[in-house]
């Protein structure tokens, strides 16, 4: 009869166990799974917040392009070399269709236009050449200020009838004057897909992109045939495919995530949209950029991890069987305190100890769950520096270690703006290694890669903490110099460089001369922004290495 009951008590004892067991786990992996898929989702926000910059950015550019061809139209009186100007950016910008010079007068006579027909420029002839005063991106642009750019909405272009297949455009304008008389605009109208193209595509595959004008229009979307309704006469907008984008659409939010759950014919997904600014700032436009990613993706850490707690559920659920035939009332406070430590793991608060000194089976449980504890703390700090490095390598070039082209671009711009604050000058150095690709090739790009490595060094020893070094690409570094209060202060640091340079540098345990061309461009002297000082060092850098050929 005492075993009976005892068989009993130990059972139910058993039940108990298993049911902490089951209990702890459920709490631990219910409160992680939030955390992880909270985390996860705010980092899809985050990137699709990092894309709309970008975006900004790339809309900046063609408008610093336009500004910028305005003012050459405003100059330059031969129309033979203003087209050459026009094919020249053409042909650094594939996205850009077609490059214009537009009268004020004569009804909008075309002056200059250079197309893109193919993998040619051409430009039209002038019985060609047609007048364009009705369209928006004409008589909009001629109401503006000197300097100041109008963009188009996105649409599908419809102005030509000469080409072939209509496709998604987007212009942009700047009015061009001349000793204070409007003499016309200069127009460039944008190729959309190749133009959104370079800002998408190092997007991994389960990534969906989209867009949306600011009426809600999708102008972009993985399934091409929801885009650009309005031009078929149907509207097709982003709050009917996702009602809470409403909010960001008529201004209520500036951002949203949001989940849909899957069908037969499509998976679940989770979703991020921001509100981008678009156009000049006092017009108030704007665009919905949008990210998505399959749940599975976002949750794939979610049930990793559920697979190890289940595992050492399984374990545990064992061990609490196993225990049940020998303990006691004793057992229960132990127990007891184990729980009180998973639910308090699984708020993230701090827990007192456990008995895991004991050498019974309450102690082999104790241990576990200790274990347990530490291995998710395990894979969320994994998953930390997963991502804290996956962060560095986008920022720094992963031969040298330096800053990347788009970190100093970003610090370029920072000191720029505290120059302009401050008053004090800043210089910009261009370094590029003469005679490099001769020793790739005689050497081998094993070597040519220690080279760099050795260069990176070398610059970095010859200059002051507080400049920035950077590689671009290839032989190619910069170094930004802050308050730099002369081109004398400047020119030492050039020639400390160049003095840097006159030892051979140590590559592998052996002596290799190597000689750097070094161009030096000064803010605001050279130049008054980013673009126009990098081009002047880079000038003022072949100029130098010009000069070293000719004495070779």
């Amino acid at each position: 009869m005492k075993w009976s009951i005892a068989l009993r008590l130990g059972a139910l004892l058993a039940s108990f166990s298993v049911f902490a067991a089951i209990l702890a786990g459920y709490y631990t992996f219910d409160s992680s799974r939030e955390r992880l898929q909270g985390r996860a989702e705010r980092s899809l926000l985050a990137t699709t917040q990092v894309l709309a910059r970008h975006m900004q950015t790339g809309f900046s550019t063609v408008a610093r392009d336009t500004a910028f061809l305005a003012d050459a139209a405003a100059v330059e009186q031969d129309q033979g070399r203003l087209a050459d100007l026009f094919k020249a950016n053409l042909q650094a910008h594939p996205a850009y269709l077609q490059i214009r010079y537009i009268s004020a007068g004569d009804y909008g006579l075309e002056l200059v236009r250079i197309d893109r027909q193919g993998d040619k420029l051409v430009r039209v002839p002038d019985d060609q050449l047609q007048e364009k005063s009705h369209f928006p991106f004409v008589f909009e642009a001629l109401s503006l200020p000197d300097g100041e750019v109008y963009v188009s909405e996105f649409g599908i272009n419809h102005e030509d009838a000469a080409q072939e297949a209509a496709v998604p455009v987007f212009n942009m304008a700047s009015p061009v004057v001349q000793g204070g008389q409007l003499r016309g605009v200069v127009v460039v109208r944008v190729a959309a897909a190749p133009f959104l193209h370079n800002f998408n595509a190092a997007l991994p595959t389960p990534y969906g992109f989209y867009l949306s004008n600011r009426w809600g229009d999708f102008l972009v979307h993985p399934d091409a045939t929801q885009t650009f309704g309005f031009d078929r006469g149907q509207r097709i907008l982003i709050q009917e495919s996702f009602p809470q984008v409403a909010a960001l659409v008529d201004g209520r939010a500036e951002e949203a995530v949001l989940s849909q759950s899957g069908t037969d014919d499509e998976e679940a997904r989770v979703f991020a949209f921001v509100r981008m600014p678009f156009g000049n700032a006092d017009e108030g436009r704007f665009m919905v950029v949008g990210l998505s990613q399959p749940l599975a993706v976002v949750q794939g850490e979610v049930l990793d991890l559920g697979r190890s707690i289940l595992k050492i559920l399984l374990v545990l659920s064992v061990v609490g069987v196993a225990l049940a035939a020998g303990v006691s009332l004793l057992v229960t406070q132990p127990l007891q305190a184990m729980v009180k430590a998973a639910q308090a793991f699984s708020r993230g608060e701090a827990h007192g100890a456990l008995p895991v000194h004991r050498g019974d089976e309450v102690g082999e449980l104790a241990r576990s769950f200790q274990d347990m504890e530490q291995q998710i703390s395990r894979q969320l700090a994994e998953l930390n520096l997963s991502r804290d490095a996956m962060a560095h390598l986008a920022h720094h070039d992963a031969l040298t270690g330096l800053p990347n082209r788009r970190m100093f671009e970003q610090r370029l711009a920072q000191v720029l703006e505290l120059s302009r604050r401050s008053g004090r000058s800043c210089a910009l150095l261009f370094v590029d290694l003469d005679e490099f690709k001769a020793i790739n090739d005689t050497r081998g790009h094993a070597v040519g890669d220690l080279v760099l490595q050795a260069v990176a060094r070398t610059i970095v020893g010859a200059v002051r903490q507080v400049d920035t070094v950077a590689r671009l690409a290839g032989d190619e570094f910069t170094v930004l110099c802050e308050n730099v209060d002369s081109e004398e202060a400047a020119l030492q640091i050039v020639t400390k460089l160049q003095h840097a340079f006159e030892p051979p540098l140590d590559i592998d345990g052996e002596p290799l001369a190597v000689r750097a061309s070094i161009g030096l461009s000064l803010f605001p002297r050279d130049a008054q922004d980013a673009r126009t000082l990098m081009a002047s060092a880079d000038a003022a850098m072949y100029r130098i290495k010009q000069g070293h050929k000719r004495k070779l």
